[in-house]
C-alpha cells in the first residue's frame, strides 16, 4: 500500500529567542566534498546530498518555465527567499549513549489510525534529552542523532505533555545512518517527501567555516500534483501543470553566476553549495524558503545571542532584525536550473 502523508511546512515567521540545554552539531566530521572525511550531515558520501554535480549537467526541457514559476512564488509571497531557522526548521540533537530512551506515542493528528503500526518501531525507544525543544511553528519538528548506535530520528508535530511524555504525528527512524543515502523508507520521514531534515539543513558551523559540503533544500508555495522525483519517496503537491516544480526535483544555481558579486559571506557560502551540490525540493511552504538548523541550542551556551545575526549581517546593515529574510536576496532565483526528473537515481 502506498501511503501519502501530507506534511505542510509553513513559510516565514518572526523569530524569538529561547534558552535550552546545549547540543553539538549532528556529525562530528567535517568533510569537504572531496571524498575525505565524513560529510557534515553524516549521511553516505555517495548519496544524493553529498555527491557533487558535474559542471555540465542535462537540464529539464522546461527548466526555465519551472524556474519562472518558482520566481513567481517568491514575488507573490513576501517577495523574499528566506532562511527558516528556529521557525519551520529543526533543532538538531546529537545525543550520547546514555541519553534516556522513552517510548513515544502516535498522536494521529491526520486522523489516519492505520498508520500507527507503520511508525511504531520509530517511536518505541527514542533517546530523548530532558529539556528537548522542537521547532517553533505548527510543524514542531525535531532531529535526533545517536552516534553510538548510528541511528537517526526525525519527528513532525512532536509534543511533550504535562507529565513529560512525548508524542509525534509522524516521522521516522533510520538505522545504519552513516551508510544511508539520506532517504527514509516510504512512508516514513517528517517532510512530505520522506527526505531527512538533517541531510539538508544548513549548519551554523558550516557558515562559520565558509563551506557547505552537501546539497541544500528549497521549498516553495506551489508544487505539482501527484508528482515526485528521486530521491523523494512521496509528495503532497496540489497544483496541476507541467511547469510546476515536483517535490524531490533537483535544481542548481547556474555555475556561470559569479558568487563574488554577493555582498554577504553567508550568501556566498550558500550559493557555492547551490552550484556545487545543488538544491532539492523537499516540501511545499508558505513562501520560498531554505532551511538552516535551529540556533536556540547554541543560544543556550552564549547568553541568548542568535549566531545568525552576525553570520547573515556581519556589518550590521539590517537594523530591524530581518537578516534571514534578506541574506539570500542577491541570489537570482531566475538563475536556478531545473534538472531532469529522477536525476542521479541509481540504476538497478
Amino acid at each position: 500500500m502506498r501511503y501519502v502523508i501530507s506534511v505542510l511546512a509553513a513559510g516565514v515567521l518572526t523569530m524569538t529567542s529561547g534558552v535550552v540545554a546545549a547540543a553539538p552539531s549532528l556529525a562530528s566530521g567535517h568533510g569537504h566534498g572531496n571524498g575525505q572525511g565524513t560529510p557534515t550531515n553524516g549521511f553516505s558520501r555517495t548519496g544524493p546530498w553529498n555527491t557533487k554535480l558535474p559542471r555540465h549537467v542535462p537540464l529539464a526541457p522546461n527548466s526555465q518555465a519551472i524556474v519562472n514559476n518558482i520566481k513567481l512564488d517568491k514575488e507573490n509571497n513576501y517577495g523574499s527567499w528566506a532562511i527558516n531557522t528556529d521557525t519551520y526548521s529543526t533543532p538538531v540533537y546529537y545525543v550520547g549513549r546514555h541519553t534516556p530512551r522513552k517510548r513515544w506515542t502516535f498522536s494521529d493528528c491526520l486522523n489516519l489510525p492505520e498508520l500507527a503500526p507503520v511508525i511504531a518501531d520509530s517511536l518505541a525507544a527514542v533517546p530523548t534529552p530532558p529539556d528537548m525543544i522542537t521547532s517553533m511553528g505548527t510543524d514542531s519538528a525535531v532531529t535526533i542523532y545517536q552516534p553510538s548506535t548510528d541511528t537517526y530520528w526525525d519527528f513532525w508535530r512532536a509534543e511533550k505533555d504535562a507529565a513529560g511524555n512525548w508524542s509525534a504525528c509522524w516521522g521516522g527512524k533510520i538505522e545504519r545512518y552513516s551508510r544511508n543515502p539520506g532517504i527514509f523508507d516510504n512512508p516514513l520521514g517528517a517532510t512530505a517527501t520522506g527526505l531527512p531534515m538533517g541531510a539538508f539543513a544548513i549548519r551554523i558551523d558550516e557558515l562559520r567555516r565558509g563551506y557547505i559540503d552537501h546539497a541544500v533544500n528549497i521549498a516553495t508555495v506551489r508544487t505539482r500534483l501527484d508528482c515526485h522525483s528521486w530521491p523523494a519517496t512521496r509528495d503532497d503537491g496540489y497544483v496541476e501543470g507541467a511547469d510546476i516544480p515536483c517535490e524531490g526535483q533537483r535544481f542548481r544555481l547556474d555555475p556561470a553566476f559569479d558568487i563574488r558579486t554577493l555582498t554577504s559571506p553567508a550568501a556566498r557560502t550558500i550559493a557555492r553549495a547551490m552550484q556545487e551540490y545543488g538544491l532539492i525540493m523537499t516540501d511545499k511552504a508558505g513562501a520560498l524558503v531554505t532551511y538552516a538548523e535551529d540556533p536556540r541550542l547554541e543560544m543556550a551556551r552564549n547568553g541568548g545571542v542568535d549566531p545568525y545575526t552576525k553570520l547573515f549581517d556581519p556589518d550590521d546593515l539590517v537594523p530591524d532584525g530581518s537578516e534571514k529574510y534578506v541574506v539570500l536576496g542577491e541570489i537570482p532565483v531566475e538563475r536556478l536550473q531545473a534538472l531532469p526528473m529522477d536525476y542521479g537515481k541509481p540504476r538497478r
